[in-house]
This record gives structure tokens, C-alpha cells and sequence, in this order.
């Protein structure tokens, strides 16, 4: 396996050109770029990274035919996602910018459950005290959300922005520059998931998601 080196400006050019041409066409003319610039390091990152945060899966370009929009086939992003004890560590590249992301990013009805009924009491408080301070660093926190209160739960309960939750992730983002043609970039990614730490280690313990 090839050692993790970072991502040169190739990614760039592929992705770029992926976005003019969203086609099975480009994507045949370019596989050997496609190859060694973006999805080599992004396996050999994968590959370091499973030690430490659990199962690797590196996404497809080619989006699900269930989702896909009729116009543009393929995702002008790289997925990375690490399905370890109980929370999820998620990486994308893109030709504008590396994303970083941990938490829960699809769950089910028991997973939802269990995460509401841990929000909306004594653990909660400490939650919201989580995602606040991660919000001053500078992390964006997000998972989609009820317009109301869940059933059962009032409306004005001291906990109800968590409760309005369905999914819960931190985000840090970085532009291309600050990355790309840098074999840093392996630090920068797990830096921003050890500063989420505490968002992790709360979902671990009181709603682990099922990998």
C-alpha cells in the first residue's frame, strides 16, 4: 500500500474538469488521473486511519441512482467515511476544499430514540454545552433537523434544539491552498476530529450508532 503523501494539485485539475464535464466520457479519458490523484492517497489515507478510527469506506463517485439529480451523475467530492465504536468519522476532497466531519450522519428510528431520550435529560445539558464550545472554535454543526418539537416533547423544553435533531455532526472546513501539495493534510483532518473529541465520546456513550 502506498504511504499517504497528501493530495497534489492533480486532484484539482480532475475535479475541475469533472465539474465542466459531468460524464462517463471525461471519466473514461481521465481514469488514470482520476487513479493517482485522488483515489490512491485517498486509500492509502484510509488504510493509516483504520487503526485508529475503525472500518474504512471510500464512497464512489458515481451517485446513487436514487439521488442522482438526471444532469449530473458523478459527485465532484471524494468520501471518506470511518465506522468505529459507536460515532463516525467522515472526510471529503473536493477541488475547493477538505472537509472534516465526525458524529452521526444517517441514523435510524432506535438510534434516534436512544439519542432523544439521553438529549432531553442531565446528559443533554452537557451536549449542548459540547456543541456550543465547538461552535466558538469555529466547527459548523448540522444533521437535519424537525421544524417542531418531536412528538412528546414540548415545545419549549430546555433541550429542544438537540431534540430536534435527527442526525448530529461537527464540520470543519479547510480551502484547497491550505492543503492541496501538502502531506500535512493527514494532520489537519485528524486535528479537527480530536478537537470534536467531546462530541464523539458523548455519542459513544450515550447513543452509540449501530456501524
Amino acid at each position: 500500500m502506498t504511504v499517504f503523501s497528501g493530495w497534489s494539485s492533480e486532484l484539482r485539475t480532475f475535479f475541475t474538469g469533472l465539474e465542466q464535464d459531468n460524464s462517463q466520457s471525461y471519466l473514461d479519458a481521465h481514469r488514470d488521473l482520476c487513479r493517482r490523484a485522488v483515489l490512491e492517497p485517498a486509500r492509502a489515507l484510509a488504510a493509516h486511519l483504520e487503526p485508529r478510527y475503525g472500518r474504512a469506506r471510500v464512497f464512489r463517485l458515481r451517485k446513487d441512482a436514487r439521488f442522482a439529480d438526471g444532469r449530473s451523475p458523478y459527485h465532484t467530492h471524494l468520501g471518506v467515511q470511518f465506522a468505529g465504536d459507536g460515532a463516525h468519522h467522515y472526510l471529503s476532497v473536493s477541488a475547493r476544499e477538505l472537509i472534516a466531519s465526525v458524529g452521526v450522519f444517517r441514523a435510524g428510528r432506535a438510534w434516534l430514540a436512544t439519542f432523544r431520550e439521553a438529549a432531553a435529560g442531565p446528559a443533554g445539558a452537557r451536549l449542548l454545552a459540547i456543541v456550543s464550545a465547538l461552535e466558538s472554535e469555529g466547527f459548523a454543526i448540522s444533521g437535519e433537523t424537525l421544524k417542531k418539537a418531536p412528538r412528546g416533547r414540548a415545545q419549549d423544553h430546555p433541550h429542544i434544539r438537540l431534540l430536534r435533531h435527527t442526525s448530529l455532526t461537527a464540520t470543519w472546513r479547510w480551502p484547497a491552498p491550505l492543503w492541496l501539495d501538502d502531506p500535512g493534510a493527514a494532520d489537519l483532518i485528524t486535528g479537527a476530529w480530536e478537537r470534536a473529541a467531546p462530541l464523539s465520546g458523548w455519542l459513544r456513550h450515550h447513543s452509540p450508532m449501530e456501524d
